[in-house]
């Protein structure tokens, strides 16, 4: 854009001086126009927007981001619309953000869809649907481009503890802490922690837990947080009546309002994370309205099982996808190889499924087709197929745990360990292809269901 006013205005963009850039942005919309090329409305629009971001104007913001869109010549009609869902969820319109999220993860050159993911997860939950909001933050959590997937973690967690499965919660408590984060941070997620041994009856480790958040100084124990320590010393016995009085309680709150979340460096700085290339909001995952509202969904029992029950029918239908053919080829196998029905009936195959595993965990995590690896599937089930694949963490270094083999089919489980740091478990669910085998079906699991 050739204009003085938009240069200096930028200027005042850059140095951080939102009220004197927007001043410059406005000047330059009313005076230079006529001289705009293709683009110029929509670039100008998106940093006013943005500008309107950070002084707290949502509802002006709203409607530059709306006129950037209408510039068919700009072309980060992607970031705007994160942007724009952002802001609406800032002013209550959760289900318009869904819209503007879902836009983005329309855009297959989309380079961050962790944003929109973490974006829809916050719409979902402030309109109770817990469901749709838990599988936002997972599909955020596992996001490969994800720099800091604490907060997504965190939220899977306190899940688990509302579902009363403090165990599995035990797990993705101890996985967020795998990663280096703020002392302050690093504290309150031992208190959760410690709440979830607590609550699995494991009052051992969970008074080690509590001893080890005490230990870092802070911010005192919730009430919450108090009454559980007390119960674990008195479960655990004599032992624990050596160790000091708890700190009196804090007022209870969310536990991670106002705290950095954002993964750090070994060196100790915060990494920090945008949004958008036209939107940098601060530091972490933190959106709009505040950092506080992003970490925490519910889910029911009845909706969990709900849920379940139709990403089964839709892993059947992917699993039979050829069943009928593959028994008709067990029948000539056992005709014709006679001797290597044994080996067949074990599970033997060619390639074998340690094999097939591996290598689909080396090509996804070097983003090469995958398809060569799992079952045909028919094109009204791609949407499901191509779900499935969001689920599964890019990372190449996987280990085999067990293999329970059988003629037609086979169940593994397998670890795949983060390039954050951290472990992730999988059930994976395969059948035969001829002599060798194919995935048919895939999802993580946790401590208590393995």
């Amino acid at each position: 854009m050739k204009s003085t006013h938009y240069d200096q205005a930028t200027v005042s963009y850059n140095a951080g001086d939102y009220p004197q850039a927007l001043k410059g942005y406005y000047r330059c919309l009313k005076e230079d126009w006529d001289g705009f090329g293709a683009g110029d409305a929509g670039l100008l629009y998106h940093r006013i927007g943005n500008c309107l971001i950070k002084m707290r104007n949502l509802k002006e913001a709203v409607v530059s981001y709306q006129k950037a869109l209408q510039d068919d010549g700009y072309p980060e009609k992607t970031s705007i619309q994160v942007n724009l869902g952002t802001t609406f969820n800032g002013i209550g319109a959760h289900e318009d953000a869904i819209t503007c999220f879902n836009k983005a993860l329309a855009d297959a050159t989309y380079a961050t869809p962790y944003r929109a993911h973490m974006g829809l997860g916050n719409a979902y939950t402030k309109l109770g649907q817990h469901v749709e909001a838990g599988m936002a933050f997972r599909d955020a959590a596992l996001d490969g481009g994800n720099p800091n997937p604490v907060k997504a973690l965190t939220g899977l967690a306190s899940t688990f503890m509302v579902l009363g499965r403090p165990d599995d919660a035990v797990e993705a408590y101890r996985a967020v802490l795998d990663f280096p984060v703020a002392d302050d941070t690093r504290r309150t997620l031992l208190e959760c922690l410690a709440r979830a041994y607590v609550a699995a009856g494991r009052h051992q480790e969970g008074l080690d837990a509590f001893e080890g958040a005490l230990a870092m100084g802070g911010a005192a124990l919730t009430r919450e947080g108090l009454e559980d320590y007390l119960k674990a010393r008195t479960a655990v016995g004599p032992a624990s009546e050596e160790a000091s009085a708890p700190p009196a309680p804090a007022e209870a709150a969310d536990p991670f309002a106002g705290l950095d979340l954002s993964v750090q460096s070994p060196s100790g700085p915060s990494v920090p994370v945008s949004i958008g290339s036209e939107g940098a909001y601060g530091q972490g995952v933190g959106t709009i309205p505040h950092p506080g509202d992003t970490g925490f969904f519910t889910l029911s029992d009845a909706d969990l099982i709900a849920t379940g029950k139709r990403q089964m029918r839709k892993e059947r239908k992917l699993r039979h996808t050829g069943l009928w053919a593959f028994l008709v080829i067990l029948v000539l196998l056992v005709a014709v190889l006679g001797a290597g029905v044994a080996a067949y009936t074990q599970g033997v195959g060619i390639p074998s499924q340690e094999k097939v595993i591996t290598d689909f965990f080396a090509a996804h995590a070097g983003t090469e087709p995958v398809e060569g690896y799992w079952i045909d599937t028919a094109a009204e089930d791609r949407s499901t197929f191509t779900r499935l694949l969001d689920g599964v963490a890019r990372t190449s270094d996987v280990r085999i745990l067990s293999i329970d083999s059988k003629a037609m089919a086979s169940q593994a489980l397998v670890d795949a360990k983060l390039a954050e740091g951290g472990m992730l478990h999988y059930r994976i669910d395969l059948v035969r292809d001829v002599l060798g085998w194919k995935i048919s079906g895939i999802e993580m699991v946790f401590a208590s269901t393995l």
